[in-house]
């Protein structure tokens, strides 16, 4: 019979999966040298650890110290599940020779605030002294790590104080023999006590040495037998040749001042540490065994524990070659230096053919237990436990699972996924393995970091493929690619297994602390790190359970609330499993899944793959094993209840709590299980369940159709809901993410986009989701302290072993698919990793169809409807919440497309989703479902914006414009931006068709406003003349601009405006338009084509320089003359007289253009100083000075001012370019600005209105008012009367206001006529207050100012 079937399996080890620390610090401890009378001393490895005393405090809960021995050192380290430890790795080094021994312990001194680690070698005993966490946390700095701790190794400077330690140098001579064995115990003031087992040989026996904590060492010598049976004994063992044979001690053990040995002969020997000599006290032969016991380290061994009555309980281990005893013996104090043993009671090892490599006795459920770890004859370990009392049996371990050979994949990629995985092989150990490969095979440098760790792989293997490939004849490069990875594989793999040696155990032995009686658990010390050991949940023992353990009477009440019926399910399920094979069961799952079928079909595709014999690798039952099934269903009398029981069992479901008011208690739970190790621990007991379960309803429907066939499985679709929903929460425990370079989202875009729906980012590095996984990522952020909230609000214990199941099934629940939950959606859309989330969604997408619908909205209305149909749920096709996460997904992928129609699925659950509820509700909850999916498609425009989607914006926008009710405010912006996106994309009818269709006044002027300018660039002003919808909007804004420009022949809002009053039929203001036209054009074109008549010079009458007055004869004459060979030294003399003699602009700027930027330069100067040598008066002579200079600024664009080249360009006013000069620039400057931005629909920068208020209040309010700005008019009157208020504090005289009180009055009477507008009406009552506070305070100073005078009259 197999070992796991003779033992029931009550227990599961959880190894974590953290990275395995390389950070050693060393010291050297003094241990005297090499021994010099032995060679090559051999010891066992040994471990075992300590777990700090107060559960309670957070500084010492789920904290603990484990150690191990080698042959030149010992290996301290401190782990915690709560915080992660600085400096937590020891390592004590001894002297060649001096191996140390295994009685290593670890106490707290709680009135000095220390932990002492007390360590003996062969030939030295020492006594470590280090803080402990309570005085490390009172030392902590603000600039400390969050999250973590110092560990109380940080700190190992008076390791070698010559007070700490104690060499035997008299005890190393020949006849003493070699220390193997020993005890320790450190007394109240601080005494270290050491006891010391030699061999049998010489006069040895047991040592006693104590370490005071100062002063001198002392040593003793206890005696195995008084003198006369010594002398007796030895004269017989002379003669027998067997000298002190079965006297030596074999284990010990230190209780108070008595020192208890378990010597050869099975016989327990008692001392008095303070007094030595001969024992105080010989029991009886523990038993009646002569069979001479093993050699060390599996001979006999002793430890101690407290029972309930306070006394001590010994645990004796009584190891022979074909059996093994542990036999429990009370020791009871009779006082006078007298001690009683009394028999409690003994218990036989599980199988004769294992070897006790390490055991320990504990406390749990209210009495003690034994540990214990056996070595089996394959050299694998297992694990044992029982009770010490009158019910003993033996329950066992489940063995650790083997790993899964490496498949044959179809690319190198798939490979280095494969051996990366999350949960498979720590980085250190695919290091070491690389190693090993390149010394074999070469190929690359090593990985510098985890990021660098694909690449190596990538290297090392693709150089050993080129290596076989030169050499073989083989084409087949598939089968040179696995062979090639499954070398480096199996090397993890055998660097992996001898890393996870178990070495010792580790348990609770404070029976006073009543939170850790609640549960049996353990750790194991490994030769790497170490694992923690949990109870099976009651499907888990149902699934490992045996046929006759599974139906015995007191099964069903550990196993929960099942009933016999739904046991009977999952035995079937079990039974077919072991039939079968675990590894032909996996196989036929992997084919089941890898078509992606439907969900309705993969019932009978399953059916199929169990019935068809085709294919070697499929599970093939033969008739008898399916007879067996059906005998085993048979007596289920309602099978359809057994298997919605067995649904409800595998559901997961934590109930709503409310934990906004756990405050107070959070502060308790907010580290647990937050270090590294507790969230890989948490991260693997999620596993182990998701694997169970998806085991378990596997096993299930494959038992039930195998027997019964496809139409004989009730419920069959939500079995297969709850199959698909655990392999999806596998796939993300062993699924990583994407290095962050790959990604084709930017941080800052993929922050901008969060901040566009009002969210914020995880906080999430891709790399750390990259290297642990999804899992571990999201319990160590957001799940996490999700939980712990849970946790808090029910006020749930804190221990590890208590707390455990509580956490991973909240974490569990939070990421299992089918729960309603999507806060794990969510936190997976905010780490920027888009193909993740799509892969996630993908994979979900054919089955994860009911979630929303049935579960959370009918409370599983739609599940039982379907259990009671018989047949599979008939659902929704799709989940809003993770289509709009795949939307986001797919944007970033750059596939708008596919971003728009997952948006448009998720716009049918903005009603019915909370997620989708809570983003549309941020800011304005409301009103109805119309308004909903406004707001809705209003955030998903957003984000096609920010990815300048313009097609699917304006699909969008006008989606949200056909539901959108008539007085919807935002209805006017869905408008605008079809109109925006279509004008962008050239689409001109349909821009203009959209501006048309806003009926917000200040939309439409502000489409006239881009319509023109945009269409003035590409000169397509004529489809905006014939849309007579804006042509009010139109020609207010062509009117506005026009003014802003001269009036010359390439000025488009001239020519717009002519078109637009002529289509309109108003000829009369198309002829002023076209008057005014003609001047500029007079203008214009007479300085330009006059120059074409050569050596022509004509004066022109005074009355020139009126434009109207020039025929349009002239203008065709002059634009027809060609100028030839005319220097331009020529051309500025004769602008000079022209100037001089009074002639017209247009005569005078016919020279000035032909000159360079230097020469007109020179012009300005000799303009300012040309005398008056004819007559003429000189301010005349200067105003044609400046004139001429403007004109010639006008005609060189080089020398124009940045401010005049803004005020002819077509462009908007840039004014963080322009912010040197407006702030020098003058009144007349800054009212051109004001005007032009006006008439532009511009924003005014408050510093430009700061500045022009300077300059002129006055007129800055006058323009603000004339161009429709009466807020922001308002609001400068408001700053002025406050700044003159504001004077009087400083100035004692009447305050003046800078804006005359006539213009602050038209300000209001403006403002009185938008009071309706709540900002119009803020502004106008702010305004109101500041002119009466102003009032009063004149008032106040004139009188103030009267009085002063009576008071003080002047004197003259």
């Amino acid at each position: 019979m197999d070992f796991t079937d003779a033992i029931p399996i009550a227990f599961k080890e959880i190894t974590p999966n953290c990275s395995i620390s390389e950070k050693w610090r060393e010291v050297v401890l003094n241990t005297g040298g090499t021994h010099t009378t032995l060679q090559d001393i051999k010891l066992p490895q040994k471990a075992g650890g300590y777990w700090y005393r107060d559960a309670n405090k957070v500084n010492t809960r789920n904290r603990f110290i484990y150690w191990q021995t080698t042959s030149d050192s010992i290996e301290l380290s401190e782990a915690s599940l709560d915080v992660n430890l600085i400096g937590s790795n020891l390592r004590c080094k001894v002297a060649p020779g001096t191996p140390p021994l295994n009685g290593t312990t670890i106490w707290e001194r709680t009135t000095a605030k220390e932990v002492v680690v007390l360590v003996a070698t062969v030939s030295s005993v020492h006594r470590l002294i280090f803080p402990h966490p309570e005085v490390l946390e009172k030392k902590a700095t603000f600039n400390s790590t969050a999250g973590s701790s110092l560990s109380v190794f940080h700190e190992a400077s008076s390791i070698n104080n010559p007070h700490n330690y104690y060499i035997l140098t008299q005890h190393s001579n020949s006849t003493t023999g070699v220390a193997h064995t020993c005890a320790s115990l450190l007394r109240e003031n601080g005494e270290a006590v050491f006891v010391l087992a030699f061999g049998p040989c010489g006069d040895g026996g047991v040592m006693v040495i104590k370490l005071p904590i100062s002063g001198t060492p002392v040593t003793l010598m206890l005696k195995r037998e008084s003198a006369v049976p010594r002398f007796l004994s030895g004269i017989t063992g002379a003669l027998r040749g067997k000298a002190g044979e079965g006297l030596e001690a074999l284990g010990l053990v230190l209780n108070g001042s008595w020192a208890v040995a378990l010597c050869g002969d099975a016989c327990l020997r008692t001392w008095l540490v303070d007094v030595g000599g001969t024992p105080v006290a010989v029991s009886q032969p523990l038993s009646q065994n002569t069979t001479k016991p093993k050699p060390p380290p599996q001979g006999h061994m002793l430890q101690k524990t407290i029972g309930e009555d306070g006394n001590t309980v010994l645990v004796a281990v009584l190891s022979f070659p074909h059996e093994c005893e542990f036999v429990v013996i009370k020791m009871q104090d009779n006082g006078g230096g007298a001690v009683k043993f009394a028999n409690i009671c003994r218990l036989f090892g599980p199988q004769a053919q294992l070897d006790l490599l390490d055991y320990t006795v504990g406390y749990a459920d209210g009495g003690n237990i034994v540990w214990a770890l056996w070595s089996q004859p394959d050299g694998n370990t297992i694990i044992t436990t029982s009770t010490l009392g009158p019910e003993v049996e033996w329950r066992a371990v489940a063995p650790h699972e083997p790993v899964t050979p490496l498949p044959q994949l179809s690319s190198h990629q798939q490979y280095r996924d494969r051996l990366l995985a999350p949960g498979l092989f720590p980085a250190s150990v695919i290091r070491k393995a690389l190693v090993i490969y390149r010394r074999t095979w070469g190929g690359g440098e090593m990985a510098s970091s985890d990021a660098d760790l694909a690449e190596a792989t990538m290297s090392a293997v693709a150089a050993r493929l080129r290596h076989i490939a030169a050499r073989s004849t083989s084409k087949d490069q598939a089968h040179l690619m696995h062979k090639c990875w499954s070398d480096l594989y199996s090397w993890c793999m055998q660097y992996m297994e001898g890393l996870q040696k178990p070495l010792g155990l580790i348990v609770y032995k404070n029976s006073g602390d009543t939170e850790s009686e609640g549960g049996w658990w353990c750790a194991v010390v490994r030769r790497a790190g170490m694992s923690l050991i949990r109870e099976l949940e009651p499907l888990e023992r149902m699934l490992l359970a045996s046929d006759t353990d599974l139906f015995a009477s007191n099964f069903n009440e550990s196993v929960g609330e099942l009933s016999s019926e739904a046991v009977r399910v999952v035995a079937a399920g079990a039974r077919w499993e072991r039939a079968v094979g675990p590894l032909s069961a996996a196989d036929l799952e992997r084919r089941l899944f890898a078509c992606a079928a439907p969900q309705h079909r993969l019932l009978p595709r399953l059916m199929h793959l169990l019935m068809t014999p085709s294919d070697d690798r499929t599970p093939i039952m033969t008739p008898q094993q399916i007879d067996e099934l059906t005998s085993l269903l048979d007596p289920i009398k309602d099978l359809q209840s057994a298997v919605l029981e067995l649904n409800d069992a595998l559901k997961l479901d934590v109930p709503e709590i409310d934990i906004s008011k756990g405050d107070n208690l959070e502060a308790e739970y907010n580290t647990l299980f937050s270090s590294e190790l507790g969230v890989s621990i948490i991260t693997e007991a999620i596993r182990q369940m998701a694997e169970m379960r998806s085991r378990v309803v596997r096993g299930a429907v494959a038992a039930l159709g195998a027997a019964r066939g496809a139409d004989g499985v009730p419920g069959a679709g939500h079995c297969m809901v709850h199959w698909q929903a655990y392999r999806a929460l596998l796939w993300l425990r062993h699924h990583a993410a994407l290095p962050l370079q790959t990604q084709s989202s930017s941080d800052e875009l993929f922050r901008l986009k969060l901040s566009s729906l009002g969210m914020e980012g995880s906080g999430v590095i891709g790399n750390t989701v990259a290297v642990e996984g999804v899992v571990h990522a999201y319990a160590a952020g957001a799940g996490g302290r999700r939980a712990r909230a849970h946790l808090a609000a029910a006020r749930a214990p804190s221990s590890w072993h208590q707390a455990l199941p509580h956490m991973s099934y909240h974490l569990a629940y939070q990421l299992w698919a089918v729960t309603g939950v999507f806060e794990f959606g969510w936190w997976l859309a905010t780490i920027n990793q888009p193909q993740l989330v799509k892969s996630y969604v993908t994979l979900l997408e054919p089955w994860c169809e009911w979630n929303a619908c049935s579960q959370k909205s009918s409370g599983g209305s739609a599940v039982k409807s379907a259990f009671e149909s018989g047949g599979t749920a008939k659902t929704s096709a799709f989940d809003p919440e993770r289509q709009f996460i795949l939307g986001l997904a797919l944007l970033d992928l750059e596939d708008p497309e596919g971003a728009y129609t997952a948006f448009r699925k998720a716009a049918k659950g903005v009603s019915t989703e909370p997620f989708l509820r809570q983003l549309v509700a941020a800011a304005v909850p409301p009103t109805s479902q119309h308004q909903a999916l406004v707001l809705y498609y209003m955030k998903v425009i957003k984000l096609f914006e920010i990815h300048d989607a313009g097609a699917c914006v304006v699909r969008l926008a006008e989606t949200a414009i056909s539901i959108a009710e008539k007085d919807d405010p935002n209805l006017s912006m869905f408008q605008w931006l079809v109109f925006k996106w279509h004008l962008a994309g050239g689409r001109i009818e349909r821009a203009l068709s959209a501006a048309a269709a806003n009926r917000a006044p200040h939309a439409r002027a502000t489409a006239a406003a881009k319509l023109l300018t945009t269409l003035a660039s590409r000169g397509q002003l004529e489809a905006l003349v014939s849309c007579g919808a804006l042509a009010e909007e139109a020609e207010r804004t062509a009117i506005a601009r026009a003014r802003l420009h001269d009036p010359h022949a390439h000025n488009p809002y001239y020519n717009f405006l002519y078109a637009l009053y002529i289509s309109r039929h108003h000829y009369r203001k198309a002829y002023q338009c076209k008057i005014t036209t003609d001047r500029g054009c007079v203008k214009w074109i007479t300085g330009r084509q006059r120059a074409d008549r050569p050596r022509v010079r004509r004066r022109l009458p005074s009355s020139s320089h009126s434009y109207c007055a020039v025929p349009r004869t002239l203008i065709c004459t002059y634009a027809s003359i060609i100028a030839k060979d005319i220097t331009a030294e020529v051309m500025y003399e004769r602008a000079t007289h022209c100037a001089a003699e009074g002639a017209g602009g247009p005569w005078r700027r016919r020279w000035l253009p032909r000159r360079s930027p230097a020469q007109a330069r020179e012009t300005r100067t000799c303009f300012f100083s040309r005398r008056n040598d004819k007559g003429v008066q000189p301010g005349v002579n200067r105003s044609l000075a400046l004139t001429s200079w403007r004109e010639l600024r006008e005609e060189d664009p080089e020398s124009l001012s940045p401010i005049q080249k803004a005020l002819s360009g077509s462009n908007d006013i840039d004014f963080n370019n322009l912010y040197n000069q407006l702030m020098e620039a003058d009144p007349e400057t800054l009212q051109a600005i004001t005007k032009r931005v006006i008439s532009t629909g511009q924003f005014l920068p408050h510093w430009f209105l700061q500045r022009y208020m300077e300059v002129d209040s006055g007129a800055c309010v006058r323009a603000l008012l004339a161009g429709g700005r009466a807020v922001e008019a308002g609001a400068a009157c408001a700053t002025s009367l406050r700044a003159a208020i504001c004077s009087r504090l400083t100035v004692p005289v009447a305050p003046t206001c800078t804006v005359a009180l006539p213009t602050v009055d038209l300000v209001c009477v403006e403002l009185m006529n938008y009071l309706h507008d709540e900002q119009c009406k803020q502004v106008y009552e702010e305004l109101n207050e500041e002119i009466k506070q102003y009032m009063q305070v004149v008032v106040r100073t004139s009188e103030d100012m009267k009085l002063a005078k009576i008071k003080f009259p002047v004197v003259m």
